[in-house]
């Protein structure tokens, strides 16, 4: 078919928004790299320029220098690793139970996950749980118990494992198989796309959160990254504190590009994480999508 001339004005047109979209989420993080790297006195002075005068390495030589970065780093590429393996599994198990039609019990599991999603007991009940009935206030495990399953990601996996063909599972049972070996080794090793979207998603959740952190841990050795970065952003003193009197340049310590370099170094290995998985991400959020 010819392409006529409003299919040519509405690609245009659609070309045009989506490269103002690209900048506008471009920019700022532009404008945070190049900031990380721009003296600080010119900071103070002119602010955040995609074209700055003078650059400056002295942000990140403060932060190489800085204990508190790299165990905050630790702590959180613990909690990521520890949680999203954690996670992935037992939501796995979780969605394989409410999809399989011989479980009895699939209906009181589906209502066990999908009433979260409406109701809440509230901060101060949940606060009361995790810190008094669990005891696990400054426990690592209060940074990653919590977060462990999420109805939304499960409702994902269950839709998935209905579209499982059955006549794989029966097939492996008429064989000897039990649940267990149904699951791990017939429906894990076919469900890499959707596993690695919400094994994505929970990574995600855990490297960012800080929420847990500022609720449940008072040792700052345990403090995540996210909390130490959301410490500095609304507190300079913070910053300042994070700064040894070694790294600091002259008289001026860097804590406006301290900022900037740190939010550099907290994103750059979670963005790393995604064209490893993109191959799986689309395929994993479409696949369900259509039957027949």
């Amino acid at each position: 078919m010819r392409e006529t001339t409003s299919d040519r004005a509405f690609t245009a047109m659609a070309y045009v928004i989506l490269s103002l979209f690209t900048l506008f989420c471009i920019v700022p993080f532009l404008l945070m790299i190049i900031g990380s790297f721009t003296q600080e006195s010119e900071l103070i002075v002119n602010g955040y320029s995609l074209f700055p005068k003078h650059f400056s390495t002295a942000a990140y030589e403060a932060l190489l220098h800085s204990s508190a970065l790299s165990q905050g780093y630790q702590i959180t590429i613990l909690i990521t690793i520890i949680g999203t393996l954690s996670a992935l599994t037992i939501s796995a198990m979780l969605a394989y139970s409410i999809s399989n039609k011989r479980n009895v019990l699939k209906t009181p599991l589906l209502l066990f996950c999908y009433l979260p999603m409406l109701f809440s007991g509230g901060i101060i009940p949940f606060y009361i749980v995790v810190s008094q009935w669990l005891h696990l206030q400054n426990s690592i495990w209060a940074l990653i118990l919590p977060l462990l399953c999420q109805p939304f990601l499960v409702f994902l996996l269950v839709s998935f494992f209905r579209t499982v063909p059955e006549e794989l599972e029966e097939a492996a049972r008429i064989d000897g198989a039990n649940e267990m070996r149904v699951f791990f080794q017939i429906i894990l090793p076919i469900s890499k796309p959707i596993l690695a979207s919400v094994g994505l998603f929970y990574a995600l959740n855990y490297w960012n959160d800080w929420f847990m952190g500022l609720m449940f841990v008072d040792n700052e050795k345990l403090f995540p990254l996210q909390l130490i970065l959301r410490r500095m952003v609304s507190n300079m003193e913070a910053a300042k504190n994070l700064i040894p009197a070694s790294a600091a340049i002259s008289t001026q310590a860097p804590t406006y590009g301290v900022r900037m370099a740190t939010t550099v170094l907290t994103i750059g290995p979670i963005i790393l994480l995604y064209p490893m998985l993109q191959k799986y991400f689309v395929k994993g959020l479409t696949v369900g999508a259509v039957k027949g």
